[in-house]
């Protein structure tokens, strides 16, 4: 007879005697399986069961895991209260053997209860506060409605997760399993952390002190901290998302509340919550106030948070805010409060990659992606999982396709105030005077560089702000300078992220701040060329204040020149007059290119990188194209070229003049104000008529 059937056995026994006490004779007539239950226990196995009996009224544990052992670590938390450990016995009985409960409720009107378990050991009048002391203890192990009255009399009952915990098998309860996850130190395989190794000693030391709640303020590994901190304390920590575990407590009503208490003592586990944003906390609503926030964190503290540690059972928080738990003498819950920075250091982002290339095997340059990527910890390290997942990272350029799933990760496919580009364009693509170029490739050069001159040789320190490399592109529409933008980005190997004005400018006071900080602060994240269009809309001159808009639009100048400033990474602007830019932001402009409409030079060398080898073409007039049509810029050529390329596939004929031509005199026809003559097109106007 194994242990569990001899505390069913004697319990029932127990009940027997105790309702014999009560007059009544034969307690288990109508029920032949109690009687059965009864008799089966030996004199073997009432001796094991004296035996250990004796071991836990000492405060020992029987040797190895078995019923006995799992049974001693249930009840380790009770002292030697003889009510609970009635009660529990008589939840495993009735579990067990059905009728036991239909027994108690034929003699006294109701199942096995909180009061039948008081009687049992002779109190038959507890008082209140002894009934909801021993409700709240026995929550371990059974659940109790302690919204019904009176609770003395509420019904107890026990679950499969309990018994299968008893009998030796483990897993978690399925009212959890489907939102919570277990980490154990034991098994685990966890990377070393390569930042924030302070706060894991500060958080193991305060809970192996004896804290009760331990919150993680921030973003960006706070889950990873946890483990470690499981990791130094030996500790398994059960971890769950609050607002699943809330909504499966309103479903359940209230019984995945009673399920985690039980599975923290089982496995003696901590406990942590993640998913606790200031969002959640303000819900939904007109309501959404700092009042209504204070209220909800007030609400979960009272009833969920202090129950756990009420209990003993360590808690970890993870938290976007610094609203602290605040400590509850009464019941001696302590709490502290871990704070991670807004955002990680250089050298902090260093530690990360270095580490990161060490354990995997990176091929990157750290110092590099240190300065490129103004990512958290967890972010560097989905980053980086996402990295090695890949099958074909040998196909694509590493620096690319790290941005390309940074971006990813980071929910960039589609942003409100622009759009990522990845250019598929060099600096030799743009036809550009030599003077021009080496302008553009001392910026590229700059930027290249930038790590090893700021870290390497230390000059960090002298430059506090204005850090970022910064390049003007002005000139007349049509000249090449969105397409430079988009040739810069494929030099550095990084995606352009192209600022669309209309999202950035708002009417509203304060608004077009708030969407500029968002283009800044993806373009830093994701480490991408910051591109402004058309940059004078939001770059042009302060003017006099005469009414409160002028106010508000020097206002969000002002605001720009201090961010440029701030800003570390790649920002290029365009403009069609370079007169119209403020003079403070040419100020903070490295590098400064003008663009001029392009010569007989540039114009035919623009004209021959159209013609690519796929393009069936016959005899075509290079000289006469560049020639001729003096104020053709870059667009204007390439739009003329489309156009007869369109015309000559449709005929299902080579490309020859006869197409160019035709592409030409319209594309002449849109800009003339008088009838168009043949003579705008030279030796070649016959192919007009």
């Amino acid at each position: 007879m194994n242990y569990l059937d001899t505390v069913c056995a004697i319990i029932i026994s127990r009940c027997g005697a105790y309702f014999k006490s009560l007059g009544i004779n034969e307690p288990f007539e109508n029920f032949p399986s109690l009687r059965r239950s009864a008799s089966e226990p030996d004199d073997e196995s009432l001796m094991l069961w004296a035996e250990i009996e004796k071991m836990i009224e000492e405060g020992g544990l029987p040797g190895a895991d078995t019923e006995a052992w799992r049974y001693a670590v249930l009840i380790r938390g009770f002292r030697n209260d003889n009510v609970l450990r009635s009660l529990l016995d008589l939840c495993i009985a009735d579990f067990s053997v059905p009728e036991l409960g239909a027994c108690i409720s034929y003699h006294t009107g109701s199942p096995v209860t909180l009061q039948f378990a008081f009687s049992l050991e002779g109190i038959a009048h507890p008082s209140e506060k002894n009934i909801l002391e021993k409700a709240e203890a026995a929550s371990v192990f059974c659940y109790i409605d302690k919204k019904q009255y009176p609770l003395r009399y509420v019904p107890v009952n026990t679950d499969e997760r309990v018994m299968t915990y008893l009998e030796g098998l483990d897993g978690l309860n399925p009212v959890l399993s489907g939102f919570t996850y277990l980490f154990d130190p034991s098994d685990a395989r966890l990377h070393p952390p390569f930042i924030s190794k302070q706060l894991i000693e500060k958080g193991a030391s305060f809970i192996k002190k004896g804290g009760s709640v331990l919150q993680l303020s921030g973003r960006g590994g706070r889950r990873f901290i946890v483990r470690h901190i499981a990791d130094k304390l030996k500790l398994p920590f059960l971890f769950m998302n609050l607002p699943d575990f809330l909504h499966e407590t309103k479903k359940e009503n209230g019984r995945a509340t009673a399920a985690l208490i039980r599975e923290a003592h089982f496995l003696n586990a901590g406990v942590c919550f993640y998913g606790i944003s200031e969002d959640y906390l303000l819900g939904s609503g007109s309501a959404r106030n700092e009042a209504s926030a204070r209220r909800s964190l007030e609400m979960l503290t009272r009833m969920l948070f202090l129950p756990l540690a009420d209990k003993h059972i360590p808690l970890v928080l993870c938290t976007d805010f610094s609203r602290i738990i605040a400590d509850d003498e009464a019941s001696g819950v302590s709490s502290m409060l871990l704070e991670l920075p807004d955002d990680l250091t250089y050298d902090e982002r260093l530690s990360l990659w270095k580490g990161f290339k060490k354990l995997y095997k990176l091929p990157v340059d750290p110092e590099l992606f240190a300065i490129r990527y103004k990512l958290n910890a967890s972010e560097t390290a989905r980053a980086v999982t996402a990295f090695t997942e890949r099958g074909d990272t040998e196909k694509e350029d590493t620096d690319l396709l790290f941005s390309r799933l940074i971006i990813q990760l980071t929910g960039a496919s589609v942003q409100p105030v622009g759009r990522v580009i990845y250019a598929g364009v060099l600096l030799d693509d743009v036809k550009i005077k030599p003077e021009t170029r080496r302008k553009l490739d001392d910026m590229v050069i700059s930027v290249r560089e930038s790590h090893r001159i700021l870290d390497e040789w230390s000059l960090r320190k002298n430059y506090p702000y204005g850090r970022s490399v910064s390049l003007l592109l002005s000139g007349p529409p049509g000249t090449g300078k969105t397409m430079t933008a988009n040739a810069i980005a494929g030099e550095l190997k990084m995606p352009l992220y192209q600022v669309n004005l209309s999202s950035i400018v708002d009417k509203y006071v304060g608004e077009t701040e708030k969407n500029l900080e968002k283009a800044f602060t993806y373009a830093e994240k994701t480490n991408a060329v910051l591109f402004f269009d058309e940059a004078d809309s939001l770059f042009g001159k302060r003017s006099e204040v005469k009414d409160s808009r002028d106010k508000y639009a020097n206002n969000e100048i002002s605001y720009l020149l201090q961010r440029i400033e701030a800003y570390d990474g790649v920002v290029i602007l365009a403009t069609n007059i370079k007169g119209n830019i403020d003079p403070a932001f040419l100020r903070r402009i490295r590098y400064v290119v003008n663009f001029e409409n392009p010569d007989e030079k540039a114009r035919r060398a623009i004209w021959e990188a159209c013609l690519t080898k796929d393009i069936p073409t016959g005899e075509i007039d290079l000289d006469y194209l560049a020639a001729q049509f003096t104020d053709f810029t870059g667009s204007t050529i390439k739009s003329v070229f489309l156009n007869a390329c369109s015309l000559a596939s449709w005929k299902d004929e080579p490309l020859s003049m006869s197409h160019l031509i035709h592409a030409i005199r319209s594309e002449l026809g849109k800009t003339s104000t008088i009838n168009f003559t043949s003579d705008a097109l030279g030796k070649y106007g016959y192919l007009a008529d």
